[in-house]
């Protein structure tokens, strides 16, 4: 049907070049940006993956620049530590030469003082953007051995980021330290106690061990329990661990004399109403000290503070007893008190050594490891532990102490070196406890006292230890050639540790390439993956833009043939 109101087909052409534009724009949209998904309409879900994913390769792009600022540090202190090892060399071969018989010792002298001076040069000079691992001051404010280099962004599947680290621990590597509590592997010979793991936590002097028993006072030296009145008291002060003094009153009655332990149980229950239960216990013993609850004669009260260590002490004064008529009897309390005296004594008293040994300890040919003790307030005496004492004692010969009972022969060895006797080596078993009543672990030390008065102690102070010899200090002007061949050891020594802080050094550089590598390759997957999320396939694209280019010439010929049918209408109206 022709109508003039409607045109159907020009709708239809015109709706279908249309959709035509629509999607020749979309097509050219993509050629013109490289991407199918260049905005979140596109396809949500795509592009908020491709958008983190981009976000994430740029961190990665600051981890590969943090990895190239850790390979130019690690890689500054290994080539200070390899020319440090070239120097050290040289130094080697001088004093070698300067054990041959004639030489001129001073000039040979002169020499290794230049390079002395050169190694002081290398140690300071190896810096990277203000990092310094060759010379340092491990007793400043902030400083801290452990070094970390950014490796790794890592995205978990909860969307938590975590950033990885390779770790390296420089402590081992210096070749100078300014603390003079520790050494370098270059300035040895300093004392102190920070060089560690060796032996001693604590340079102040040892406490009287809290393993010497709880104070203990013995009263009654003869009880008889059938002659003291019914309804009489007996009197006393009583002092315990320093608390107040409190006054102790037990009355007689027929039940509470019936025996030694029914008259101790009396006692207690007075001194509990006084000081509370669990501060001090009351038991009947025989003279020897065994418990006798059933005998009535040549019975004696003991005692004891549940308090143990140096603090412990039980006083007891002033009795009295309102029974004048049998004084002798019980009354002997009296004179027992005075016999025994006014503070109790402490049957045994050990000193702690607080180890803090809990790895393998290597001592070489010139460390040394110090302190001072003394005995029963007698004269300081130097005990001390080098590597030859180590080998005779232990017999491997590499002056390695591998464990604590391993250090307990060694220490018992160098007490007896120093001419200490009454005075032996443990190693903590829980039982044994220290000066705060803790028992002292499996790992640490104690020194256990022979004596056992109440002023018997062992102190322990002064501790030093010596590593190694100062490289930069070292004169052989007058030295004998033994003295000189002892200084080539030292050497030796350094130079071995030198090597072995290049070859860690030298581990972590090469991870630390590796590593880059591999963060190298992760950009680039990611990349291609991002890539086959959003970025448009040009070949596909530009075959549609033909094709769409083709259909838009096609709709616009048919809107124009649609339109021109009204004109075939209005000719028929033509006269």
């Amino acid at each position: 049907m022709a109508s003039v109101n409607t045109n159907a087909a020009a709708i239809t052409a015109l709706r279908t070049l249309q959709q035509t534009n629509t999607a020749l724009d979309k097509t050219q949209n993509k050629i013109s940006t490289g991407y199918k998904i260049g905005e979140a309409k596109d396809n949500a879900a795509y592009w908020s993956i491709s958008t983190t994913l981009k976000s994430d390769n740029k961190a990665l792009s600051t981890v590969k620049d943090a990895l190239g600022l850790g390979a130019s540090t690690v890689d500054t202190a290994y080539q200070g530590l390899n020319k440090a090892k070239d120097v050290l060399d040289e130094i080697k071969s001088k004093l070698t030469a300067a054990t041959q018989d004639g030489v001129d010792k001073t000039k040979i002298q002169t020499e290794i003082g230049e390079l002395q001076k050169q190694l002081v040069s290398i140690a300071s000079s190896s810096v990277f953007s203000g990092e310094n691992w060759l010379s340092v001051d491990s007793s400043a404010n902030g400083y801290n051995a452990a070094k970390g280099v950014v490796s790794s962004f890592t995205r978990l599947n909860n969307g938590t980021v975590n950033i990885g680290t390779i770790n390296i621990d420089t402590s081992n590597i210096a070749l100078f330290d300014s603390n003079t509590q520790k050494q370098g592997i270059l300035d040895g010979g300093k004392s102190g106690n920070a060089d560690a793991g060796t032996i001693v936590s604590a340079t102040s002097s040892a406490k009287v061990n809290a393993a010497a028993e709880a104070a203990v006072k013995t009263t009654a030296a003869d009880f008889s329990n059938t002659t003291l009145l019914d309804g009489k008291t007996v009197s006393f002060d009583l002092t315990v661990d320093n608390r107040p003094t409190q006054r102790i009153e037990v009355a007689a009655t027929t039940a509470n004399r019936a025996s030694a332990t029914t008259w101790a149980a009396a006692v207690q229950s007075a001194v509990n109403a006084k000081f509370g239960s669990g501060v001090l216990s009351v038991v009947a013993t025989k003279a020897d000290g065994t418990v006798d609850g059933t005998a009535t004669n040549n019975v004696r009260l003991t005692f004891t503070s549940a308090t143990s260590g140096a603090t412990s002490r039980i006083v007891t004064a002033n009795y009295a007893t309102t029974d004048t008529t049998n004084t002798s009897e019980f009354g002997g309390l009296s004179t027992a008190i005075n016999d025994v005296g006014a503070d109790a004594t402490y049957k045994a008293a050990n000193a702690v050594m607080t180890s803090a040994f809990s790895t393998a300890v290597t001592l070489d040919a010139d460390d040394t490891i110090a302190f001072s003790m003394t005995v029963d307030g007698g004269s300081s005496k130097v005990v001390t532990i080098s590597k030859a004492l180590v080998d005779s004692t232990l017999g491997a010969g590499d002056g390695k102490i591998n464990n604590a009972t391993q250090m307990k022969s060694v220490l018992t060895a160098a007490l007896s070196q120093a001419g200490i006797t009454g005075v032996s080596v443990g190693v903590g078993d829980g039982a044994v406890l220290d000066q705060d009543g803790n028992a002292i672990a499996s790992n640490k030390l104690y020194f256990a006292n022979s004596s056992s008065t109440a002023t018997s102690k062992v102190t322990i102070g002064d501790l030093s230890v010596s590593k190694g010899t100062n490289i930069t200090t070292l004169d052989i002007t007058g030295k004998t050639a033994t003295q000189i061949s002892q200084y080539i050891q030292s050497v030796n020594t350094a130079l071995n540790r030198v090597t072995t802080a290049a070859a860690t050094l030298g581990s972590v550089a090469s991870r630390i390439d590796m590593q880059k590598s591999f963060v190298d390759t992760l950009m680039d997957t990611i990349d291609k993956g991002v890539g086959n999320l959003v970025d448009a396939d040009m070949s596909e694209e530009s075959t549609k833009l033909q094709a769409l280019q083709v259909k838009q010439q096609l709709g616009v010929q048919a809107l124009s043939i649609a339109n021109q049918a009204s004109q075939n209408i209005l000719s028929l109206f033509r006269s």
